[in-house]
């Protein structure tokens, strides 16, 4: 499969521009989607199904749309609060998926929940689109790494573009742990030119 036949499904898409109008408005939503040279999504969102018909290209220039329009830093900020708000709306529309989730990562210490939940997670995402994610871990860390990833798909960049999936991270994580935050930095980018991107996560949670 090459990339230009990669997809996500129509109900993330439409829960990324719900998630983002929620942060800046319908009318930065369509500013957002300008810039991207997206006006066919304007004030028309994807549909609320499951198939597979977002192309992975315009997920890459919603993605650089804000980066263009806010800063690095700014979209950095954009794409993570999107991300975590997207979770949290995903929880709404998947409600059968979080139960089932819930219930694989009701028992062990926090480390063993979390990672049995990451590993859900990653075979969720393998199964419903064209992403390609796994997890490794080590002694401090996990590792979600994104062999195929929405984010990058025609960009270039110098630092790590995929804080949208550090903002869907985040929210997972703060959801599954009962409302604790973990330190989740991406390492490698695709973006940058590296074979696959890397986020890693801290196993121990940050103290407040």
């Amino acid at each position: 499969m090459s990339e230009e036949q990669r997809f996500y499904p129509n109900r993330w898409a439409k829960i990324i521009l719900t998630s983002a109008e929620e942060i800046v408005g319908r009318d930065g939503v369509a500013a957002l989607l300008n810039m991207a040279n997206m006006k066919e999504y304007i004030d028309n969102y994807p549909p609320d199904n499951m198939k597979k018909e977002f192309p992975f290209e315009d997920v890459g220039k919603l993605q650089q749309a804000f980066w263009d329009m806010y800063g690095p830093r700014g979209a950095r900020v954009f794409a993570t609060r999107a991300g975590e708000q997207a979770f949290n709306d995903g929880l709404q529309s998947f409600g059968q998926v979080a139960k089932a989730a819930q219930t694989v990562m009701k028992i062990g210490s926090l480390e063993k929940r979390m990672s049995v939940g990451l590993a859900f997670f990653a075979k969720f995402f393998n199964t419903v689109s064209d992403q390609v994610v796994s997890v490794k871990s080590d002694g401090e860390h996990w590792y979600w790494r994104l062999e195929k990833c929405p984010m990058c798909t025609g960009r270039t960049s110098e630092q790590p573009v995929c804080h949208l999936a550090v903002g869907v991270l985040r929210g997972a994580f703060a959801w599954g742990s009962g409302g604790q935050q973990f330190r989740i930095t991406p390492t490698n980018c695709i973006a940058m030119g590296q074979e696959e991107g890397i986020i890693a996560i801290e196993k121990e949670p940050m103290q407040m």
